[in-house]
Formats: structure tokens, C-alpha cells, sequence
């Protein structure tokens, strides 16, 4: 296998070269606002032909407004647009030689026509080094669903039934929103997060240095802000099948000193989990028992998230930002589960009804403060940002039984999560095409988690502080980029178990480099090749001592002695640019040591007759994991696009987990195997101007096969369709998330003592209708794709 993965990497780059004998030249210049002088980032440069006006090449700004356009010698019109500004005619037209145009000022346009001249196609996928950028207003979906359901639509985004998040592969991927840790990027936050209140979302693949060395990869959620002047609005209704309904009011008053800006939604949720485990036990190869058991889990949620903010204006080049998050979940837990015990000739002995009436709320106020400071000299930049969060958990569980020789139970668990996150960094180019940055990231972290029931009250107060000292130094040739990027972390645990009278103490002083290199063959092709050093820190989750039951038999218990663990990642990248087809292939190899795995055991106690069986979390050995992921984007037409994705995975994991348990037996599961599985999936987009649009995304994944488990392959599809009304200024849509219910999690776990075949899957589909009015916001399209890339910052700074 990985001599395939190493001919790719040496096949890869060779596709589709090309040679012209046509002179090519460079145009460059720079895009700046006519009223505040800052650079204008994403305004569109078109070279159109004469004879037929058609489009021959364009570009798009970066973020110091700069842009270089490569293009054939000959004879054009070239014009620079983006919305809100009034496009500028460019007094360019022979193109005889390499010419910088200088600095070009653009207006705002006082008001927006009803019909608006096309500018640029974002497709909803868009390649950039080292990202991928996700246009959240290009997915049909958008009007209704929640963030965890675009995600799930974007072909490197891999999202379980739990919630847990996948990127190209990776599951050390921390979610950000507005390039911040923040509450509102919980797993439960992002299921009711509106999608409608977002711009877009950032995939980062290897974050640098100025991002905490515990994120293997980011996914950076971009809220909206309200960009136009005056008053702007829009309002959705959504409701659903089964129980699902709710709300979103997005509005922003902008004038030439402040901007208040808020995203407001509320939604009510009922999701039904269904789950069968059927489990068979053993001793000395004899079978002992059988449990069979099937699980109804009821959890209707209640969720209010409102963002509100405002961005001051304190002069041309300083902005200051203050932001209030506020979040409130309450949600039920009704469970029931029916147990049927079995002697080893399949007769029944003894059945159970366990049921609870539990309940979850989760309270979180978060405040934010960002400040930007630009000098004088271009580029040279002071960011600056505090947050500051208190987020309260309680959990509510009452657990009856309807076998006497099963445990009732009721006991409650209290997290209050208090967090501050702070960050200064400062850029500064030493020249036009190169600059470096230093910064400081604190991260203070407390989180006092309490267990109480009837007869015990047990406290454990974990706090984490970590300072981290960042610089980066990046060089941009003519072809090549290089960077190099280097972060100090020191990190310090303490965990204060105060009803055992104990504290633990823990330190992680780490360095952690990063190096990034990039060569643009030609104006359509590029390779990136990406180092980097990281790792994954234990979570209160993971270190909790607490028992949490799944069922009467089977148990999670986290492990407080749970250490980090480390990653080494080489990443190789090729993008190909065509006039319809849009390539990329990534290619990754990363060695973890020290990984986690969970492991699950006979704890050597019996309910009834029957083995119980307890999960935990513990570091074992090495495991090496090499990616190939490819994705392809085909403009077939105006009309209709296809973005086909595929992930080949090969895992090598070494070690062998040891203890003993209650009863005084060694348990031994060797976890040394090697596996190959693969995803793939489909997302179609039908665009039929003034009629309707129609999108789907089918994916599918293959049999996982592990040293103590095996996941069955699954396929699911998602839908969505909509359709513009009143002049544009309202759309109506349908969506389904896993619209045939085919999102099934069945595994089967097996060891020399027992084996548990489990389903897992929710019992109706997701199935909304909603309705969108925008209040001075005219839907714009844009609707031009270039046949070239666009062009990548010098620098970043």
C-alpha cells in the first residue's frame, strides 16, 4: 500500500502539463478603497476579448489588495469589480510586455441596481494554499439547516452520528469560530447553529504557528457581520418533520463609524436514537450467556444562540470589535432500554426495562473583544483579541428499573467551564515579497466537574494554563514560497481531586516546528509540500473518573492518568486549475506516538449472570496513517457541476493493552494490525436561472476492519432544493439530511471473552422546509467560473 501512496506522489504532479509559445506577461497592481485607502481583498480583475467580449483571464485580489494576472500577449478590455463598488474600466489594452498598473481606487455605488452586472463565480468549493474555503450562501441547503449539516455536505468534512468531526481523515480537528476557540463551536451549538448566519467556512489542513499545536487541522466557521451601508436584514422560518421547527433574524446597521451587527435563532429539536446491542459471551472458548438489548432515546432540545456585536470605526486604520455570544439548551433525555438475558441455549432467564428521565441544560456567556491596528507602511499590521467564557453544565439522570436485581439510580453532574483565551500578534514585511510575524497566545482554562448523588458528593477541579510564544518568517520568489514557522507551548495541569484529598500535577513543554513549501509550475498548476509537528491534550471528558452507563451492563469511564500524545505530518498537495475541471489531489503520511485508543474489557463483575463490560481511554503505542484524498470539481455547464471526492486510508498501529481486572484476571487485547478503507462521495449542483435550484450529496464508505472491531460500510444521501421568489428577494427550500435513513452505525467489537454486534441510527430522517426574506439585502449572483487559479498573497501579512 504505501508503495502506491509513494507512486501517486510521484505521478501526481506530472498530469496535464502544457506548453505555449504565446508570450506570456504579468500584470500587477493594487485594489484599494477611494474613501479609506485599505486594500480591497477578493475584487475581481477580468481581461475580456475584443472581438467577442468573452472572458479570457482574471484574478482576484488577496488581502493586501494586490494582484498579478498572467496572460497572453494581445489586446483587451480589463476591468476590476465586486459588489458594493461601481466597476472601474481599466486603462489597459495591448498587452505587449510585464506592466504594473499601480494603485486603483474604487467608490461604493450609492444604491444597487435591480439587475447587476456579473462579476465573479465563487464556487461553493474554492482551493487556496493550504485551505479550502466553503461558500456557505452557494449551498442550496444553507436556507434552514444547521452548520453540522453543511458540513457534512463538504466532500473532506466527515461527521459521525454522534457529532464527532473528521477532517480529510484527521480527528484532532478543532472548531473555530471567527478564527477564535469559542462556545458556540460545541458539538451541540453547531447542531442548532444556523447555517444562514454564516459567510463561509475554512478548512485548514496544517494551521501554522499562530494556532495552538493541539489543532491538527481547523475548521474555522466565518459568521456574518453585514457588510453594506444602512440597515440591512433577513428573516428565516424553518419547520420539519417530527417535531422540528424554529427561527433566524440576521441584521447589521452599518454607518461610517460603527457597525451593529446580530445573528439571533432559536430551534426547537427532537431527535430519536435507536440502538440494538447484541452482545455473546465466553469463557474457555464455551459460551455463557447472550444479552440482547434495545435502546429508544428521546432527547427534545430547545436552543436560543444570539450573536450581537459591534465594530467601531476609530480611524482609517484602526478597528475595534466587541461581541457578546450568548447560547441556552435545554434539552430531555428519555431513554428506555429493554434487556433480555439469555442462557447459552438462547432461552430467556431474565428481562429488564430501564428508563430515564433526565435532562440537560447548558447555559454559555461569552465575550470578545478584537482590536486591528494598521501603520502606515503596507502590510504592517497589530491584532489583538480577548475572550472570555463561563459555560454551565447540568446534567439531570433518574434511572428506574423494572428487575429488582438491577440498580436504580439518581445522581446529577455539575460542569461550570470557565475559560479565557488572549492573543497579540504583529506583522511586519521586511519587503514586497517578504515579512515575518511574532506573537502570544495565553490560553486559562478551569473546570470544576462534580458528581453528586444520594450518597456521595465527589469534586474534581481541573485547570489548564497554557503560554505560547509564535514567529513566522515567509519569502515569496518568483515561482517558489517558502515559510518557516516555529511555536513554544508550556502547558501545565492541575487536577484537584478534592474528595479524595489529592492533587496531580502535570507539565508539557513542547517546540514545535513547521515548514511549508510552494511552486507554482504554471498559472494553472501548483504543489505544496507541508511539515509540521503537533499534539493532542486530554479534555475534562476524557480525564472524568466518573462511571457514565450506557446501559446496566456496559460503561464509560474516562482515564485521569490519560497523557498527550505526539503527531509528525508531511503533507504533499497538487492542484490543477482547468477551463472546466478544478483538481486536487492531498497526500499526507503522519506517525502518532503515545496514541490514544479506547479499549473495552470485562470488569469481572456480572448482572444477572452476565459478563459487565467497561470503556475506557488509554495511550497505546505507535500508529502510523497515511492519506490520499483526491477532489474534483467539473463545470459541466452554466447549469449543472459536479464535486466528486475520494479518501483512501492506510492505518499501521502497534501496542498491546494490559490490566486486571476486578476478579483478579489479566486482560490482554493486542491492538498491532494494519487496515486499508476508503470514502467517496458526490455533490451535484442543477442551477436552472429563474426557475429552481437542486443539489445532492451521496456518500459512501467503505467496511473498516480493526484489531478488536469492525464498522459495516453505509451510504447515505442528502437533499436540498429551493427557489428564489419575489424579485429575488426571498427564497423558499427543502432539505434532508440522510433523506433514505441510511446513516447507520453497525459494528462489532470482539475479544476472547465476548462479542457485541451494535446498530446505531436515527429513526426518522431530517426533513425541513423553510422560508427566507431578505430586507434590503437584493440576492446578487454571480456567475463568471475563470479558466485560471486565482492568485495566491505574496505574502500573508
Amino acid at each position: 500500500m504505501r508503495k502506491i501512496f509513494l507512486l501517486l506522489i510521484i505521478l501526481t504532479p506530472l498530469l496535464n502539463f502544457s506548453q505555449t509559445n504565446n508570450p506570456i506577461y504579468t500584470i500587477s497592481g493594487k485594489i484599494v478603497d477611494s474613501s479609506t485607502k485599505l486594500p480591497i481583498e477578493d475584487a475581481t480583475i477580468i481581461f475580456k476579448s475584443i472581438d467577442s467580449n468573452k472572458i479570457m483571464y482574471g484574478g482576484i485580489t488577496n488581502k493586501r489588495g494586490r494582484f498579478e494576472v498572467d496572460l497572453a500577449k494581445g489586446t483587451y478590455n480589463a476591468s476590476v469589480e465586486i459588489l458594493p463598488y461601481k466597476t472601474k474600466k481599466l486603462n489597459i489594452s495591448s498587452i505587449t510586455r510585464d506592466l504594473n498598473i499601480g494603485t486603483v481606487e474604487l467608490e461604493l455605488k450609492t444604491e444597487f441596481l435591480d439587475e447587476v452586472e456579473v462579476i465573479a463565480e465563487k464556487s461553493t468549493l474554492e482551493f487556496k494554499r493550504n485551505k479550502q474555503v466553503f461558500n456557505v450562501g452557494k449551498d442550496i441547503s444553507s436556507t434552514g439547516a444547521s452548520v453540522s449539516e453543511i458540513l457534512a455536505n463538504i466532500p473532506s468534512v466527515d461527521i459521525d452520528p454522534n457529532g464527532n468531526i473528521k477532517l480529510n481523515g484527521r480527528d484532532d480537528v478543532a472548531v473555530m469560530i471567527n478564527g477564535k476557540l469559542s462556545t458556540l463551536s460545541k458539538s451541540d451549538a453547531l447542531k442548532s447553529l444556523p447555517a444562514g448566519s454564516v459567510e463561509k467556512i475554512e478548512l485548514l489542513n496544517n494551521p501554522g504557528a499562530s494556532y495552538s499545536a493541539t489543532m491538527g487541522a481547523i475548521i474555522n466557521i466565518i459568521l456574518k457581520k453585514g457588510k453594506e451601508e444602512g440597515l440591512n436584514a433577513s428573516l428565516t422560518g424553518t419547520g420539519g418533520f417530527k417535531d422540528y421547527y424554529g427561527g433566524l433574524l440576521t441584521l447589521n446597521h452599518k454607518s461610517k463609524k460603527i457597525n451593529f451587527f446580530t445573528n439571533t435563532s432559536y430551534a426547537r429539536r427532537n431527535p430519536i436514537t435507536l440502538a440494538t446491542y447484541k452482545n455473546e459471551y465466553f469463557e474457555n472458548n464455551t459460551t455463557t450467556s447472550f444479552l440482547n438489548e434495545e435502546t429508544e432515546n428521546k432527547q427534545p432540545a430547545n436552543f436560543f444562540i444570539s450573536t450581537v456585536g459591534f465594530e467601531f470605526y476609530l480611524s482609517k486604520k484602526s478597528t475595534l470589535t466587541t461581541t457578546v455570544n450568548y447560547t441556552n439548551i435545554d434539552s430531555k433525555n428519555y431513554a428506555t432500554t429493554f434487556s433480555d438475558i439469555l442462557n447459552p441455549s438462547k432461552n430467556s432467564i431474565a428481562t429488564n426495562t430501564r428508563k430515564n428521565n433526565g435532562s440537560y441544560n447548558d447555559e454559555i456567556v461569552e465575550f470578545v473583544v478584537d482590536y486591528e491596528q494598521n501603520f502606515s507602511k503596507e502590510g504592517q499590521k497589530l491584532t489583538a483579541f480577548i475572550t472570555h467564557s463561563i459555560d454551565k453544565e447540568i446534567f439531570v439522570n433518574q434511572f428506574t428499573n423494572t428487575n429488582a436485581n438491577f440498580l436504580d439510580e439518581d445522581f446529577n453532574i455539575l460542569n461550570t467551564l470557565k475559560s479565557t483565551n488572549t492573543k497579540i500578534t504583529y506583522a511586519n514585511p521586511i519587503s514586497e515579497n517578504s515579512g515575518y510575524e511574532i506573537g502570544y497566545e495565553g490560553l486559562f482554562g478551569s473546570t470544576p466537574f462534580e458528581y453528586i448523588d444520594s450518597n456521595i458528593n465527589k469534586l474534581i477541579d481541573f485547570t489548564d494554563t497554557n503560554h505560547a510564544f509564535f514567529a513566522s518568517y515567509e519569502k515569496q520568489f518568483k515561482k517558489l514560497y517558502v515559510g518557516f514557522e516555529l511555536r513554544a507551548e508550556f502547558l501545565t495541569y492541575k487536577i484537584n481531586y478534592d474528595y479524595l484529598n489529592t492533587v496531580q500535577n502535570k507539565k508539557f513543554n513542547n517546540l514545535f516546528p513547521y515548514l511549508s513549501l510552494s511552486y507554482s509550475i504554471s498559472d494553472s498548476k501548483s504543489i505544496s509540500l507541508f511539515i509540521n509537528r503537533n499534539y493532542s491534550v486530554p479534555g475534562y471528558y476524557q480525564l472524568q473518573p466518573y462511571e457514565q452507563k450506557i446501559s446496566e451492563t456496559i460503561s464509560f469511564i474516562g482515564n485521569e492518568d490519560l497523557n498527550p500524545f505526539y503527531m509528525n505530518n508531511i503533507q504533499l498537495t497538487y492542484t490543477y486549475y482547468g477551463k472546466k475541471i478544478i483538481f486536487q489531489s492531498v497526500l499526507s503520511h503522519s506517525i502518532y506516538t503515545d496514541s490514544w485508543q479506547n479499549v473495552t474489557y470485562k470488569t469481572g463483575e456480572q448482572v444477572n449472570g452476565v459478563d459487565k463490560l467497561i470503556s475506557t481511554i488509554v495511550n497505546l503505542g505507535k500508529l502510523y496513517q497515511t492519506i490520499a484524498n483526491f477532489t474534483a470539481i467539473y463545470n459541466l455547464s452554466k447549469v449543472i457541476n459536479f464535486t466528486a471526492s475520494a479518501r483512501i486510508e492506510n492505518l499501521d498501529q502497534t501496542g498491546v493493552f494490559k490490566t486486571i481486572n476486578l476478579a483478579n484476571e489479566t486482560i490482554t487485547q493486542d491492538f498491532n494490525f494494519s487496515n486499508v478503507n476508503a470514502t467517496f462521495s458526490l455533490f451535484t449542483q442543477v442551477k436552472i436561472p429563474n426557475w429552481f435550484n437542486f443539489q445532492t450529496k451521496v456518500m459512501h464508505t467503505l467496511i473498516s476492519r480493526g484489531p478488536v472491531s469492525t464498522r459495516q460500510a453505509y451510504t447515505y444521501a442528502n437533499v436540498a432544493i429551493s427557489k428564489d421568489i419575489f424579485d429575488k428577494n426571498a427564497t423558499i427550500a427543502i432539505t434532508s439530511s440522510d433523506i433514505f435513513n441510511s446513516n447507520i452505525v453497525k459494528r462489532t467489537r470482539f475479544d476472547s471473552n465476548y462479542i457485541s454486534d451494535v446498530d446505531i441510527r436515527q429513526k426518522y430522517p431530517t426533513i425541513l422546509a423553510s422560508f427566507t426574506y431578505r430586507f434590503n439585502q437584493r440576492k446578487q449572483d454571480r456567475k463568471i467560473n475563470f479558466d485560471k487559479k486565482e492568485k495566491e498573497s505574496k505574502t500573508k501579512f
